[in-house]
């Protein structure tokens, strides 16, 4: 990974795991593309129809406090974040289930202060993993984004812990991992 550009949707307020996938999803199978049909809909009624955040073609999120929060670890909402288009998810903090299962899938979860108290739906962002920055084109501003550890940027690029694992373990260099 290096640099990503893309357009991004700007949480205004806090976004619970709730909200992202609603309570009616839980119960379908964990598949990309069919828990990406209704992310958002709990967030905003201008997502509350099919598809209607994945038409938007947004690649990064980013928020505020605690993102994807309020409770149990359902899958669902990275794998549907995933499947609508979503690269990395920038905020000042995460729940932590959603967090580890934003590793397990591949999905960076970015700390970065200040992006959406300073963004607006809709920007260009460029975000350049290497270097730790992401740069909005309509402002001009470069804010700094936490490290990603090796480990984590290796996850992303196998596609999830388990292709990553299986990897590992294909090419019989699983006790790398000790």
């Amino acid at each position: 990974m290096s640099t990503i550009t893309g357009k991004v949707w700007v949480a205004k307020d806090y976004v619970m795991a709730y909200d992202i996938i609603i309570q009616n999803f839980w119960t379908s199978p964990i598949d990309p593309a069919e828990n990406a049909k209704w992310v958002m809909a709990g967030v905003s009624e201008e997502f509350n129809r099919e598809n209607a955040f994945t038409e938007q073609e947004f690649t990064f999120i980013s928020a505020k406090h605690n993102f994807a929060g309020g409770g149990k670890s359902i899958e669902h909402v990275i794998a549907g974040l995933m499947g609508a288009g979503i690269k990395a998810v920038f905020a000042i903090s995460f729940a932590r289930l959603q967090f580890r299962n934003a590793i397990n899938y591949g999905l960076p979860f970015v700390q970065c202060e200040s992006l959406a108290e300073e963004s607006v739906t809709g920007d260009l962002l460029s975000w350049d993993s290497e270097n730790n920055t992401v740069t909005n084109a309509r402002s001009g501003k470069t804010y700094s984004t936490a490290s990603i550890p090796s480990f984590v940027s290796e996850i992303a690029q196998s596609g999830g812990l388990m292709p990553f694992i299986a990897e590992k373990i294909k090419n019989n260099t699983l006790h790398t991992l000790q």
